[in-house]
């Protein structure tokens, strides 16, 4: 399957657009693009999951090394739009409770801007 990731900004908020597979072999490419626009000084981020058909452990890892790469320079993670598949992976490993997990970007988006994601708003 074939995998591609891509952000754009929207105000001060990095849309990260991801589609295709997250796993062994693509994780690195996304974390990667994370670790780029984090180290860009972009510390809320909107990761658009609508384009995913399949996410493993080891895309896992990476949501949750960005989360905490966010969190430690005060900012925030919504992720956005993910099908049912991808949805209950993310509630089977209880990252719900965690993981800030809405229907669209633009939820996501508004969840940053209220606070509501985790962590402080831009």
């Amino acid at each position: 399957m074939d995998f591609d990731v891509t952000h754009h900004l929207v105000g001060e908020i990095a849309v990260i657009e991801v589609s295709g597979w997250i796993e062994i072999a693509s994780a690195p490419k996304l974390r990667d693009t994370l670790i780029n626009v984090i180290d860009e000084g972009r510390v809320h981020l909107v990761i658009d999951l609508s384009g995913v058909v399949f996410l493993d452990s080891t895309g896992l890892g990476v949501l949750i090394g960005a989360l905490h790469r966010l969190r430690s320079r005060d900012g925030s993670l919504a992720l956005a739009g993910a099908s049912d598949r991808v949805y209950k992976v993310f509630h089977t490993t209880q990252l719900t409770k965690v993981l800030t997990i809405t229907e669209t970007v633009d939820d996501a988006i508004a969840a940053i801007n209220s606070g509501k994601a985790g962590g402080k708003a831009p």
